[in-house]
């Protein structure tokens, strides 16, 4: 054989080899990606599912299941999964273990008794033990300017996953208006008690005679009706008293 034939049989079948070569490896490098590629599962979604069924849920994806912890949750009762790692439609190895962990349901709190103390001081017993003021109402109280008159819910176990505490608080008498309503004609002691409930300082009261009014009948009122008052506004009155004797 000359040694240009020889050349070209070299060229020829080298090619051939090379080729044979370059299509293993890539047939190799295809069959690599595609075992790797089976061996990736779409991780399932364990939340809300005890235990026994949420392992079984990961082995017929074939994964295992590796319990984290415990927490509390407001929604998902106990022993349930509440989180999970990776979460639900990530890509995982087959094998691999899903973190899960599992609900201790509400926390249940103590909640502190606050009644007849300030705002300030009941808001910040609350809070020290967990439990958000959510609500405050004021009206007028005899109690003093910012005394919590009511809570809400009772001192004792709560479960905060409602609305948390609401407070009814005074605002005191010195910020109470009302309209002064018209007293005359009258009984005496019905106004005298009506006066006391409302919280109005009765200031003075002076008896005297009137013809053709019988005893213990309004007869005059300051301020008049009509006018606004509050518990600092001093209130008189004029009552009829029996006629002097002839």
């Amino acid at each position: 054989m000359g040694i240009k034939r020889f050349a070209v049989f070299l060229l020829r079948y080298g090619l051939l080899a090379a080729g044979l070569v370059l299509a293993a490896g890539l047939s190799a490098i295809t069959t690599m990606r595609a075992v790797l590629g089976s061996q990736e599962v779409v991780v399932p979604s364990l939340l809300e599912r005890r235990i026994p069924e949420a392992g079984a849920i990961a082995r017929r994806h074939r994964l295992l299941m590796r319990i984290e912890g415990r927490r509390n949750d407001a929604k998902v009762p106990p022993d349930q999964v509440v989180a999970q790692d990776p979460p639900a439609g990530a890509t995982l190895k087959s094998h691999r273990s899903i973190r899960v962990w599992l609900s201790l349901g509400p926390k249940r709190l103590t909640v502190p008794a606050v009644e007849g103390e300030s705002l300030r001081t009941g808001r910040l017993s609350l809070e020290q033990a967990d439990v958000p003021v959510t609500r405050v109402v004021e009206v007028p109280d005899p109690a003093p300017e910012g005394t919590i008159l009511v809570q809400h819910p009772p001192p004792g176990e709560s479960d905060p996953s409602g609305e948390g505490a609401s407070l009814l608080v005074s605002l005191g008498l010195a910020r109470s208006d009302y309209v002064m309503p018209d007293l005359i004609g009258r009984r005496a002691d019905d106004v005298l008690e009506g006066l006391r409930r409302w919280g109005l300082k009765v200031a003075d009261v002076r008896y005297r005679t009137y013809p053709g009014v019988e005893p213990g009948i309004v007869l005059r009122q300051v301020p008049a009706a009509g006018h606004r008052v509050s518990p600092l506004t001093p209130v008189s009155l004029d009552v009829s008293r029996m006629g002097d004797p002839p």
